[in-house]
């Protein structure tokens, strides 16, 4: 999975709009301006094409967050064909805990729609995982991966068959486990706002010092990205693909705020990685990332369009 990103410099054609809500495709933090992709898809000839990605970041005050929380509202998910073929499409949030390092700390969750864990394909899940973490407890359905190739940690894949046009509030706050010899643990509920019914997903436990630093809190930049695991295959040259195989997907992001629904973010930015270049690190086969989508609204809500959409994606921000 895509972990962090950087913010891309990339030349896209766009048309500008009446609208409600902004869309991003490079840098900017969404507050003006209106416009849309030319959702055509760009001219590339097979082979020389790779998915898009989308990401976005809030940054709170102050130097470190007791929980984090935001809602996720399914838009419209993929075609079924997309998990036939054994792919995917993960909307992430992401976080880190204060002193993190390349290799402890940084952490995700969200929606996936298609689980791999063990070899196997599970469905739709939350995937929710902190790299470095040297335990991971769940309940009832949920899986646990010990030793994610990704992370180094634990992973915890839990079934979760979500509703398009539910909203689903997850919190991540300090576990039910606390703090004990080897780490704080980090607990994550999901409750969907349309039928109250709240899930705890699992915990998993985080060093409380990384190289002697305190590591109890989480960082106030958090983060969200929509992936395509479709460059699982594009990226080598494995598979050819046109920007019109990639089947579309939709997820909103919303309401993020930080101890227990106190703190709200000072900013936000939402960009994509449209029109940039992917090159294998090994076989030098280069191909270039097709046009995807992010709107956002004034209340720093974001929604994210990935793969190919012949019209223009819905907008489902409340504003």
């Amino acid at each position: 999975m895509i972990s962090r990103a950087a913010t891309p410099t990339v030349s896209v054609e766009v048309e500008s709009m009446n609208r409600t809500g902004n869309l991003s495709l490079g840098t900017g933090n969404g507050a003006s301006g209106n416009a849309f992709v030319r959702f055509g898809g760009q001219a590339l000839e097979r082979g020389k094409a790779s998915p898009g990605g989308t990401y976005a970041d809030w940054f709170f005050s102050g130097s470190g967050l007791e929980s984090i929380e935001w809602t996720q509202l399914p838009v419209h998910d993929p075609d079924i064909s997309l998990t036939n073929d054994g792919l995917l499409h993960y909307y992430a949030y992401t976080f880190s805990v204060t002193n993190s390092t390349n290799n402890v700390g940084y952490g995700y969750a969200g929606f996936q729609t298609n689980g791999y864990i063990n070899g196997y394909q599970r469905g739709r899940v939350i995937n929710f995982s902190f790299w470095g973490s040297n335990g991971g407890k769940t309940s009832g359905p949920g899986m646990i991966n010990a030793n994610n190739n990704e992370s180094g940690g634990y992973q915890i894949m839990y079934p979760f068959n979500w509703t398009v046009g539910h909203q689903y509030a997850f919190q991540l706050k300090p576990g039910p486990s606390g703090t004990d010899a080897q780490g704080k643990w980090w607990g994550l509920w999901v409750k969907n706002l349309n039928t109250d019914v709240t899930t705890f997903i699992g915990e998993e436990r985080v060093q409380a010092t990384i190289g002697g630093l305190n590591s109890t809190l989480i960082k106030p930049h958090t983060g969200n990205f929509g992936e395509d695991l479709h460059w699982w295959r594009s990226l080598s040259g494995q598979v050819k693909y046109l920007c019109s195989d990639f089947q579309n997907s939709s997820m909103a992001t919303l309401n993020v705020t930080a101890n227990n629904g106190s703190l709200r973010p000072s900013s936000f930015n939402a960009f994509t990685n449209s029109g940039a270049a992917s090159v294998h690190p090994d076989n030098g086969y280069a191909t270039t990332n097709c046009n995807v989508s992010t709107y956002t609204d004034t209340n720093k809500n974001v929604q994210m369009n990935l793969g190919h959409w012949a019209a223009q994606a819905p907008n489902q921000l409340p504003n």
